[in-house]
C-alpha cells in the first residue's frame, strides 16, 4: 500500500510539474502554446488525484474533504480548459491545412482566432498554480 502511495504522489507531482512548468515557460507567447502536454498533465493531476483520495478514504487518515473537494474541482476545471484549448488548436490547424491546401492562400495571409487559445491557456496553467498553492499552503 505504501508502494501504491508513493507511486501515486509521484504521478500526481509529474503531473503538476508538466502544467505549471509549461505555463510558465510559455505564459508570455502569443501563440504556439503547447496545449498537448497540458491536457496530459491534467489528466494524470485528476487521475493520480482521484486514487489519492480514495486511498485516504480507504486508510485510517483523517481527510479534509473541503479542501480535496474544492482542488477536484478545480482540478476538473484545469482539464477542460487544456481540452478546449486543445480541440480548437487543432480545428484552427486543420482549418489552415484546408484553406492552403490549394495554394490560393499562403499561411501568412490566414487570419484565424488564435488569440482566443491563449485565455484557455492562461486558465488552465492559472488555476494549476492556484491548485498547487491551496495543496502547500492549506493546512
Amino acid at each position: 500500500m505504501d508502494f501504491l502511495y508513493s507511486l501515486l504522489v509521484a504521478a500526481h507531482l509529474i503531473g503538476a510539474s508538466l502544467l505549471v512548468g509549461t505555463f510558465f515557460l510559455q505564459m508570455r507567447a502569443k501563440s504556439g502554446h503547447n496545449f498537448t502536454i497540458m491536457l496530459v498533465g491534467a489528466s494524470i493531476q485528476l487521475a493520480s488525484g482521484v486514487a489519492l483520495y480514495g486511498l485516504a478514504m480507504a486508510g485510517d487518515a483523517d481527510v479534509n474533504h473541503m479542501k480535496l473537494g474544492i482542488k477536484g474541482l478545480i482540478a476538473l476545471v484545469v482539464l477542460v480548459a487544456a481540452l478546449l484549448g486543445f480541440l480548437r488548436q487543432r480545428a484552427i490547424a486543420g482549418e489552415k491545412a484546408r484553406l492552403t491546401a490549394g495554394g490560393a492562400v499562403s499561411v501568412g495571409d490566414v487570419a484565424l482566432p488564435e488569440r482566443r487559445l491563449r485565455t484557455f491557456f492562461h486558465i488552465a496553467g492559472g488555476l494549476a498554480l492556484v491548485n498547487l498553492l491551496i495543496a502547500v499552503l492549506w493546512g
